[in-house]
């Protein structure tokens, strides 16, 4: 998310909360993903159900047994798609969801919009976040030298197991980060062209702009740092692909808040409001990095 320059105080107050929420939850994130994928399949389930959660009270789906559960249940079905290597399916599902998503929050009737979104939201998380256990069992590859590094001997022994699903998981949500963190700033600092300020006033030209750079950076960056069998070139492309991806995701999920008439999706994470506010921007990515990444190695 980014946004033109905030009232000095407002900025300064949100901006201490990002970095105490990221100071405590970057270095969770390192250790989760070192963990087995049979972790990162329970962690995607919950994430999952916590997202749909936001976004049923989100959009008023109220009916527990006749919606909720089986939105729920859904979620988690194509959760487990993802341990069992669906890849084809759930990719198709994905692709699907920003329309399914878009028409249950702006153009269609309160009834059926109900049950759109009990079909969409599974397809918006579900389908995408069971992409991070088809990362996190990706190949195993070489070990990355960058935990070999004396530059950064601190990081040798949590890190130094890393396989290349891990690597592969890391880069899709470091490299979102990225896009997220560039485009904050240099939206803050210099922002004046709003992007789209029907749907979301605090976006700019600029922000975007800084946010696919930054992006690039982080992608081509990262996948040379991490051994990863990827040219110069092509981690390059997938940086301008997933700074794309990013911003747009986070767009659609702005445009599905305008329509209920509020800023955030909740209040889980200090400084950025609902779980949903933080996967908005990261759940296609992973779609991307894992099928990119698929693309390179075949």
């Amino acid at each position: 998310m980014h946004a033109g320059p905030p009232s000095p105080a407002h900025g300064r107050d949100s901006l201490r909360r990002r970095l105490a929420s990221a100071a405590v939850g970057l270095p969770l994130l390192l250790v989760l993903v070192t963990a087995g994928p049979a972790f990162t399949l329970a962690l995607a389930a919950v994430v999952t159900l916590i997202g749909l959660t936001e976004l049923f009270k989100l959009a008023g789906v109220q009916h527990l047994g006749r919606q909720r559960l089986p939105g729920m249940t859904l979620g988690l079905a194509l959760i487990a798609l993802g341990w069992r290597g669906q890849a084809g399916l759930l990719a198709a599902l994905a692709v699907s969801s920003p329309l399914a998503m878009l028409l249950a929050h702006r153009w269609t009737p309160q009834g059926l919009r109900l049950w759109l979104v009990a079909l969409g939201g599974p397809l918006y998380l579900g389908a995408t976040l069971a992409h991070a256990v088809l990362l996190r069992s990706f190949p195993v590859g070489a070990e990355a030298a960058l935990y070999r590094s004396p530059v950064l001997p601190f990081l040798n022994a949590p890190l130094g197991r890393l396989d290349q699903g891990s690597e592969l998981l890391l880069l899709a949500l470091l490299s979102t980060f990225a896009v997220d963190t560039t485009a904050f700033f240099v939206g803050r600092a210099i922002g004046r062209h709003r992007l789209a300020p029907k749907i979301s006033p605090g976006k700019t030209w600029e922000g975007a702009i800084g946010g696919l750079v930054g992006g690039i950076a982080a992608t081509a960056g990262l996948t040379q740092l991490f051994g990863l069998p990827f040219a110069l070139w092509e981690g390059v492309l997938l940086g301008g692909i997933a700074s794309i991806v990013a911003q747009a995701g986070d767009l659609m999920e702005s445009a599905i808040k305008r329509a209920h008439q509020t800023k955030d999706a909740g209040g889980l994470i200090p400084g950025h409001g609902g779980l949903l506010d933080r996967l908005d921007s990261v759940v296609y990515n992973l779609v991307v990095v894992y099928h990119f990444s698929t693309w390179v190695v075949s």
